[in-house]
Formats: C-alpha cells, structure tokens, sequence
C-alpha cells in the first residue's frame, strides 16, 4: 500500500456525503497523481452514525473509489494493535474518530481533512497539514 497524501476524518465523510465540493477536490487532486487517501474505519462507523440512511449510499459510493483506502484499526496483540495509540490520540482530540484520523496521519505522515481542524490540531499542532472542510 503506498502512503495516503490525505486522511478523512468523520467530518470530512459526513461533508462529502452532503456535497461539499472541498472533500471531492481533494480525492480528484490525489487520483490524478496517482495517490490515495484514507479513510479510517473508525471515522467511517462515525459518519454512519450521523449520516441519515438515505445518504449511506454516498459513503458506499465513496469505499467504491480506488484512490480511497479504507484503514482497519489493528487489534493482534502480537503484530499490528493500534489501540493503544488510538486511545491515546482521542485523549488528545476528544473524539474516537479523530483520535483514529491523527493516529493514521502520524504513522502514514499524511495529512487530515476535517470539519474541525482544532480537534487535530490538538495532536499535530499549528504547522501540521490540516485541510478544513
């Protein structure tokens, strides 16, 4: 799998799904070079928990594109078990979602399109690369 340029979080999810043009730019931009963008699995459970059910069509549609990847959350003990570092991450941002989207940005040095970029900027700081939607 090649590094995500970008990570949506549970805002940018529940923002694409309601037509905001920003969200789809930003999947055009990173088809066009080639890259992905990542949607974490926690964030994507989120967006369906505000979603309305006529509108979880859209996420559908949204997994269905090649350059998205949907990103597990690792629970093997012995190998990948991302809890640890989620959890500290939502202490931080005081959300699951976007514990989850700053946790994939950091081991993936990616960046994070969200609705509230106080939230991860809670973990990645002023300079980190935040795209607010």
């Amino acid at each position: 799998m090649n590094a995500p340029y970008w990570v949506l979080d549970t805002g940018a999810l529940v923002a694409f799904a309601h037509g905001v043009e920003a969200v789809g730019q930003v999947l055009v931009d990173v088809a066009d070079i080639g890259g992905t963008v990542a949607v974490p699995a926690v964030c994507l459970v989120e967006a369906y928990s505000l979603l309305q059910r006529d509108e979880y069509e859209l996420l559908k549609m949204l997994r269905r594109n090649p350059t998205v990847l949907t990103l597990p959350l690792g629970v093997d003990l012995d190998h990948r078990d991302d809890c640890p570092g989620v959890g500290s991450m939502t202490r931080h941002t005081g959300r699951v979602g976007a514990g989850h989207a700053v946790y994939a940005a950091l081991i993936t040095a990616a960046g994070v399109v969200t609705s509230r970029p106080d939230q991860i900027r809670a973990v990645l700081g002023p300079d980190g690369q935040v795209i607010e939607v």
